[in-house]
């Protein structure tokens, strides 16, 4: 196992032990039927809701959160004062910080549920705890090891670390399964690139890049040939 796929896998363990206040507060909620009708037989009892249908309402819950992230960022990059534009990514912060609390606790409620790891990793990445949002990916491809968006964060979150070969090898499994998340890491690979110090490494990473790009043209081609009718 490479250095970076041993990056802090146990650390992703808080996820399973994060929130337990809001996952006990989500359970009582779910138990109980409400005030006011103690004691009345004439109403049925309100069901318990199942752990899947909590750890998804937080799930669904993080999404909301990262929505609202989204929003502010698109703000931010629109913004013509620095004052506004850094209220509004202080802002998306907060928003990804409420989104870990919630995919956290959606992981506590089920610790199989590898969409909330994904998105959980993806929180963390968004707010620069990179080998943090490594063990949440890492934890949701042991769940679910074809789970190709946790691949395109993850080989993401390690080109950000500086482990190119982990994140090269990421784009070759979805160059082979996913062309569509294969081209979305690849434009962040272009854009990495373009921000590193020249040099040997910079050189020989954009050899790489342009190899890749090419022959994903031709694929492309080979592809639409396959498909054209005669």
């Amino acid at each position: 196992m490479s250095k970076a796929q041993n990056l802090v896998f146990a650390g992703c363990l808080f996820c399973l032990l994060a929130g337990t206040t809001v996952y006990e507060t989500a359970l009582a909620a779910g138990s109980s039927g409400g005030g006011g009708f103690s004691g009345s037989t004439s109403m049925p009892e309100r069901s318990a809701k199942s752990p899947e249908d909590i750890a998804n309402g937080h799930y669904k819950a993080g999404l909301r959160f990262k929505a609202k992230a989204w929003k502010a960022e698109e703000k931010a990059a629109k913004a013509t004062r620095e004052t506004k534009r850094e209220k509004l990514l202080a802002d998306a912060r907060k928003f990804y910080e409420k989104a870990i609390a919630s995919q956290a606790t959606a992981i506590k409620v089920n610790e199989q549920h590898h969409e909330a790891a994904n998105e959980l990793g993806y929180a963390l990445r968004k707010t620069g705890d990179y080998r943090k949002a490594i063990g949440a990916y890492n934890y949701a491809l042991q769940l679910r090891p074809n789970f190709y968006p946790a691949i395109e964060y993850r080989g993401e979150a390690l080109l950000m670390m500086g482990f190119v070969k982990e994140s090269q090898d990421a784009y070759m499994t979805l160059f082979r399964a996913n062309r569509e998340l294969a081209d979305q890491l690849m434009a962040i690979m272009e854009k990495w690139h373009a921000e590193q110090p020249d040099g040997d490494a910079k050189k020989v990473f954009a050899d790489w890049l342009a190899e890749r790009k090419q022959l994903a043209v031709i694929g492309r081609d080979l592809s639409s040939n396959n498909t054209r009718g005669w």
